[in-house]
């Protein structure tokens, strides 16, 4: 059975809804407070899912992702998932935009916290994930590539022995004392 946004034939777009970037992208969108993206195209840079299994906790999740100006506005229809086709086609054409002049946009640390969950579905209990914002702060790609390189266990051990910073805070003296 085709999926929704298979109708569109668009490759990219598809990955985009497979891959887990549209998930990122609502994150930041709609649940990221300190993370201001009106009049902005989202672009995710990075995503990490780092496991620690608990019984309420799956684990940590974070996202990088730089910000760009609207360049143009879809004119939108009464159809919702041709909406979303334009809307992503749209900012995936104005990202390119920016990138081919060399632009770079403010960039955001976005962590979540990946929470056990249960539901009913077809009247059997079922498990997911959900993911909760803990924290967001402004890097530079400086940050970025130092994230990058860090270990899983090791952002862990980190979070949770400054489990009462903010997370620019714990960034910043993270990144300071190993000298980024």
């Amino acid at each position: 059975m085709e999926k929704w946004y298979e109708r569109f034939k668009d490759k990219a777009f598809t990955y985009y809804w497979e891959s887990g970037e549209a998930e990122a992208v609502h994150i930041v969108r709609d649940c990221a407070t300190g993370v201001n993206t009106t009049g902005k195209w989202i672009d995710v840079v990075s995503e990490r899912t780092i496991t620690e299994h608990s019984e309420s906790s799956a684990g940590l999740y974070w996202i990088i992702a730089e910000l760009f100006p609207r360049i143009h506005k879809p004119e939108y229809t009464d159809d919702t998932d041709y909406n979303r086709y334009l809307t992503w086609y749209t900012a995936h054409n104005d990202i390119c935009e920016h990138r081919s002049k060399n632009h770079h946009g403010e960039k955001f640390f976005i962590l979540c916290e990946l929470i056990k969950k249960k539901r009913i579905v077809h009247e059997k209990e079922r498990e997911y994930i959900d993911r909760s914002v803990i924290d967001s702060c402004r890097v530079n790609q400086k940050n970025i590539n130092s994230i990058n390189k860090l270990k899983s266990a090791e952002i862990l051990k980190n979070i949770r022995e400054n489990g009462n910073l903010s997370l620019s805070s714990y960034l910043m003296s993270f990144f300071f004392k190993n000298g980024f």
